[in-house]
């Protein structure tokens, strides 16, 4: 035995793999099963009382005990009736709650939270008290007792007379209620929404029996008689489940095509086909389309796609009709089904164009169809001959309807239809609507203002042990940290309490603690901890705000929340440039996917562009194809530089065009070209040269969309390509802001050799991540603090033209969410590549940078001549004589005399570093 107490449990548990309770979890569950072994007594002690047994309140000399839970039990349930009556039958309960309660919250015993202990037992005392008094004053007595025992009788006997009973009975209800929620913590208002709710939902299961029956009732072969419209409306209802565009099952043969004379108006032909088309809704119910997928496309009209046997089968289930109302000259087109594409795709073959216009317009023989229906159902035949009729003219009103090819401008780029212009599918208005973001499953922040009381005086207990007076007159808990606004007593330095921040984060118990040493508008000194639970900033909860849908911007962003929960709403306009860091891991791809999705979310391809340049190949390649693309994603870096020569080409292009309209920005450029639609104008390209161009008159100009460049590593970029990218980012950040070209560098290597002066200088506007020193900070932010952010989103957010940043919580979407949204433009049409852009710019339009030159260009130097002879006189065919001669630089200086060292002039370098000068010297006069 004493071998099984020692060894047998080590051994059981290793070969069972049983979980073994620590000493705290046993002696709890030890007190669990108690609780419930003594509710169980109390509860048969209550129920077998007899009042024949001895007891508390009585005494009998009988020596059978009738209880049976024996003399003690008879003891207590004399005692619990005496003093409660009725009410004593929750005494069980009340032992059983207990147990289970301090069993379920053993992790939490040595933080014990007496003010809610307290307000849970005066909770259980209002309602037990309550009770018994109104037992006593309404229930019939047990036994020998009252209703509601001792306690009952004096409590009802005190109030009635001050009162009276009814008074009595609303007053202890009262109590029964608040008491309820004191002990429990449940609402009362929940109680009623969900009661609420339950209400409904059986109603509504009431009235829908009937239906239920009657269905359950029809048999299959009532089933295979059932009307058109009924099938109709059949297979309408299961159309509108399915979230793919439904398929027309409604078609009929087409004969050779009739030739018939185009004497009639379009007008009359409209007509005609509108009226027929009442006539044949008449005969099925009208009702209006009812898939969300149909998108109203103007001069658009279903055409068959079978072109083998050209026909179309009437099957005996009838689905939903292909063709629809002409209304406004304007037809339904499905994204999944476009039946008259012969028509507008083969527009360049006129002769393939004719044949699919005769294949559209046929003759209809309803004959053969109304055969094959004639078992199953009876369809009057003039509403097929109406339907034939409608489909024979909708295809001639399409064929004359054919919209003329002819050149355009895009972006002063001439464009040819059908090579590289891609209609959208479905319009862009609406925008992506927010129900493709994921629902977020919300947990709120569990602290309470007791807990923060506590941290509080903790926090000045901590600054007081390291010598420091202090006192908390703040706390502004977030979704992430919590700040507390410090008062610092005379002659404290905020820098003091800076410089102990690490000793501060190991006293608290804490990850990081961050100071904020100047709070704007404030005399106080900020300090940010982290909270025990850190709650998730999700996207959705960030677009569905009022400063997001309100903001007339198409460049608003989100970024997440601040450190009160309130959403972060940026104008990407008014930066004009955003500069982000941050080490691995920190949530700096998250955050740049927000800000393109945000974006996304706010305008379309007609206000905005993308560039985006990908290094990684992983990060940006999920928005492939959006219509919203200038061009592919690049991924080499060697046309990551074209196409920032090609953003630079674009920027001084612009400019000559805001510069030709006087306009000062792209603001006042777009609203002159609206001014000028709107009143039926239109405004020709001041640029436009008749021998350079194919165009015979000046095309007109069109509104210029906003172009984003996003760079998700720059640092890489900079390594491959070196330092002449940087150079053209600072071209582009000094001049872009007024022709609408916005920058979004993102690296995650925070070093003085890639942000480097330029750099900052030109974008002010910055973020920064977790980082891992404080001279990353610096470089950011030029000041310290993001290296004590928490990471996973956690950001500091600078703007221009202030100096202490802000704390924002990044916002989050998943992947899945971001393949949603983009799935949603992709459905709506495909993007205007311009191939110029990665493959590197015209002869005529090329941008050179400081020190580049063209090959058309002369390789000598403007100086060259006067160098030459200065060093043929002197004999000194030194780089530092050159340079100080002319006050040029040493680069320079080095090319001449490596140009007179090609031509002959000077000889290389000897092994002191002396040229000799070979050339005689110039004749003198």
């Amino acid at each position: 035995m004493l071998f099984f107490l020692v060894y047998g449990n080590s051994s059981l548990t290793q070969g069972n793999n049983l979980k073994t309770l620590s000493g705290l979890q046993r002696l709890l569950e030890g007190g669990l099963i108690i609780c419930c072994m003594l509710a169980t007594y109390v509860l048969l002690a209550l129920s077998s009382f007899n009042p024949n047994d001895p007891g508390w309140s009585q005494s009998h000399f009988q020596g059978e005990i009738h209880n049976w839970t024996g003399a003690v039990g008879a003891w207590v349930a004399d005692v619990l009736f005496y003093f409660f009556g009725f009410i004593a039958y929750l005494i069980p309960v009340i032992i059983a709650s207990t147990g289970w309660f301090i069993f379920n919250r053993a992790h939490k015993l040595l933080e014990i939270d007496y003010f809610s202990v307290g307000l849970r037992i005066i909770g259980f005392l209002l309602m037990i008290l309550a009770l018994a008094a109104l037992a006593s004053m309404n229930g019939e007595n047990i036994y020998v007792f009252s209703a509601g025992g001792v306690a009952g009788d004096v409590i009802g006997q005190a109030m009635q007379p001050y009162f009276n009973t009814l008074g009595t009975t609303l007053l202890l209800l009262c109590f029964i209620g608040a008491g309820f929620t004191l002990a429990t913590g449940i609402s009362w208002l929940t109680i009623i929404e969900l009661t609420g709710f339950a209400t409904i939902w059986l109603a509504k299961q009431i009235l829908a029996l009937p239906q239920h029956f009657k269905g359950r009732e029809e048999t299959e072969d009532t089933r295979g008689f059932m009307s058109v419209a009924d099938k109709f409306k059949q297979k309408q209802a299961e159309h509108a489940s399915n979230s793919e565009s439904d398929k027309a099952d409604l078609s009929l043969p087409f004969d050779e095509p009739q030739t018939e004379s185009n004497n009639e108006s379009r007008q009359q032909i409209e007509e005609k086909t509108q009226s027929r088309m009442a006539s044949f809704k008449q005969f099925f119910g009208s009702k209006k389309h009812s898939d969300a997928n149909a998108y109203e496309q103007s001069d658009s009209v279903e055409t068959p796609q079978d072109d083998e046997d050209q026909t179309l089968e009437l099957e005996n289930d009838i689905n939903e009709p292909t063709f629809t109302a002409l209304d406004d000259h304007d037809a339904r087109q499905e994204p999944s089904l476009s039946i008259w594409d012969h028509a507008e795709d083969n527009a360049g073959s006129e002769s393939q164009y004719q044949s699919d216009k005769d294949a559209a317009v046929a003759n209809i023989s309803h004959d053969e169809a109304i055969s094959d229906v004639d078992e199953q159902t009876e369809l009057d035949e003039s509403s097929l001959e109406q339907a034939a009729d409608v489909i024979q003219e909708a295809g001639k009103l399409v064929a004359q309807r054919a919209p003329e090819k002819d050149a355009k401008i895009v972006d002063g780029i001439v464009v040819i239809p059908g090579k590289d212009t891609q209609q959208l599918a479905r319009p862009v208005d609406p925008l992506p609507s927010i129900s493709l973001l994921d629902v977020p499953d919300r947990k709120t922040n569990p602290i309470s203002e007791e807990e923060l009381e506590q941290v509080a005086r903790l926090v000045e207990a901590k600054l007081a042990d390291f010598n420091i007076k202090a006192n908390v007159v703040g706390v502004f808990p977030g979704p992430v940290i919590t700040r507390f606004e410090l008062e610092l007593a005379p002659g404290v330095k905020a820098s003091k309490i800076t410089n102990l921040s690490k000793d501060l984060a190991r006293s608290l118990l804490s990850e990081n603690v961050r100071v904020v040493e100047v709070i704007p508008g404030k005399a106080y000194v900020g300090l940010e901890l982290p909270n025990k639970f850190r709650e998730t900033v999700f996207m959705r909860d960030v677009l569905d705000c009022e400063a997001f849908e309100k903001s007339q911007s198409k460049l608003s962003m989100v970024l997440g929340q601040d450190i009160s929960g309130e959403p972060v709403v940026v104008d990407l306009g008014k930066m004009p440039h955003l500069l982000v860091a941050g080490t691995t891991g920190s949530g700096k791809s998250v955050g740049v996917n927000v800000m393109i999705t945000s974006l996304l979310y706010k305008s379309g391809p007609d206000d905005v562009r993308f560039i985006m340049i990908d290094p990684k190949m992983l990060e940006l390649s999920v928005y492939e194809g959006i219509p919203h693309l200038l061009c592919e994603v690049v991924t080499d870096m060697k046309e990551a530089a074209n196409a920032l020569r090609w953003c630079v080409g674009e920027m001084e292009r612009r400019y000559k065009l805001m510069s030709a309209l006087g306009v000062r920005n792209l603001k006042g450029y777009n609203q002159k070209i609206k001014t000028a639609a709107e009143q039926g104008e239109y405004i020709p390209d001041p640029l436009w040269n008749a021998n350079e161009s194919m165009l015979d008159e000046a095309p007109p100009l069109e509104k210029l969309p906003s172009i984003v460049v996003v760079v998700d590593e720059f640092a890489d970029m900079i390594m491959i390509v070196g330092k002449k990218v940087e150079e053209l980012i600072a071209r582009i950040a000094q001049k872009a802001r007024a022709a609408g070209i916005h920058l979004i560098l993102a690296t995650q290597r925070p070093s003085v050799d890639v942000i480097t002066g330029l750099i900052k200088a030109n974008i002010p506007t910055r973020i920064a991540f977790q980082v891992s020193s404080r001279i990353d900070s610096r470089t950011i932010l030029d000041q310290q603090g993001a290296e004590t952010l928490l990471g996973m989103g956690d950001m500091l957010y600078l703007p221009a033209g202030v100096s202490v940043p802000s704390r924002v919580h990044g916002a989050f979407i998943d992947d899945h969410e971001v393949h949603k949204v983009v799935a949603d433009w992709h459905a709506r049409g495909k993007p205007q590549y311009i191939d110029e852009i990665l493959n590197g710019v015209s002869e005529g339009e090329q941008v050179l940078l400081p020190g580049e030159t063209s090959e058309s260009e002369d390789e000598l130097d403007a100086l060259y001549d006067e160098a030459v002879a200065f060093v043929t006189e002197t004999r000194r065919g030194s780089i530092s004589s050159v340079q100080r001669k002319f006050k040029i630089g040493y680069n320079r200086a080095a090319r001449i005399i490596e140009s007179m060292e090609a031509q002959g002039i000077v000889s290389a370098q000897g092994h002191n570093g002396n040229r000799e000068v070979l050339a005689p010297p110039p004749p003198k006069n």
